[in-house]
């Protein structure tokens, strides 16, 4: 081993030994490194699979919310029309007085929203699967649905807000007792809201509809219930832009990735 010819050859052998370790190494790294991406990959289509499925539900649930919500427009529209007739001409038509008690008492019972599906995205964001993402494009779509989600939550929290100061002002200036068997029959199925008004008729018997004929409480109504009335309407342009957002992120998922 010390003369030089023996020294060499031991040296290209103990090399050559590491080297093979090295590539050993390497390629068990490699096969490692092709695995979990292969893994990533199935896990990616797995929850943009998922994201399609969330995003069809939530779609049908808008499309129900809007409808729903544009018969109680219109109901709204039809009481603030009653309600910018003078006080005096309202209580001197009996009818006039209580087509408004009947509108006032369902259409603005409640008003319908809409329950996301975020199941898929919490999970994508709690885990930090959101980087397994590799298209960026449906990356930042989904954090643009997932923001219209937020400024959704935020404007139920306003139609809330608004829909509490129309029943307060409701009951300064309706006789609620009246509809005692009104609301009994909606809260059945608060989505008898959406029925026609005439399904009502029978349920409100004759009676003192107002509490009292002061035009300044009429007034403060009118005011109360038109901004309920816009908020219902930006709550729709809300939900229609939900809409939009949730079709474009779906078109680019199934283009991107071949989903269906």
């Amino acid at each position: 081993m010390l003369d030089s010819g023996a020294s060499a050859r031991y040296l290209k052998y103990a090399a050559g030994e590491i080297l093979l370790v090295v590539v050993g190494i390497l390629i068990a790294l490699q096969i490692d490194s092709w695995n979990d991406d292969r893994l990533d990959r199935r896990q990616e289509r797995e929850s943009l699979a998922s994201m399609l499925n969330d995003l069809a539900v939530d779609a049908a649930r808008i499309d129900d919310a809007v409808a729903g919500n544009e018969v109680l427009l219109e109901g709204l529209d039809d009481l603030l029309g009653l309600l910018a007739l003078p006080p005096d001409a309202l209580i001197a038509d009996p009818e006039r007085l209580r087509s408004l008690f009947i509108h006032a008492l369902v259409r603005s019972y409640w008003y319908l929203r809409v329950d996301f599906s975020e199941l898929t995205m919490s999970q994508l964001k709690s885990s930090g699967g959101l980087l397994l993402i590799r298209d960026k494009d449906v990356r930042d779509a989904m954090l643009n649905y997932q923001q219209g989600l937020e400024a959704c939550k935020f404007q139920y929290d306003e139609m809330t807000a608004y829909f509490h100061v129309v029943e307060a002002s409701q009951k300064q200036l309706l006789n609620l007792r009246l509809g005692k068997r009104a609301f009994e029959f909606i809260e059945e199925d608060f989505r008898r809201i959406l029925l026609p008004l005439s399904d009502f008729e029978q349920l409100v018997p004759a009676g003192q509809y107002i509490l009292a004929g002061d035009p300044a409480r009429f007034g403060a109504y009118y005011g109360d219930v038109l901004f309920y009335r816009t908020a219902l309407n930006n709550t729709l342009l809300f939900l229609r832009e939900q809409r939009r957002l949730g079709d474009s992120l779906a078109q680019l998922i199934r283009e991107s990735y071949d989903l269906d």
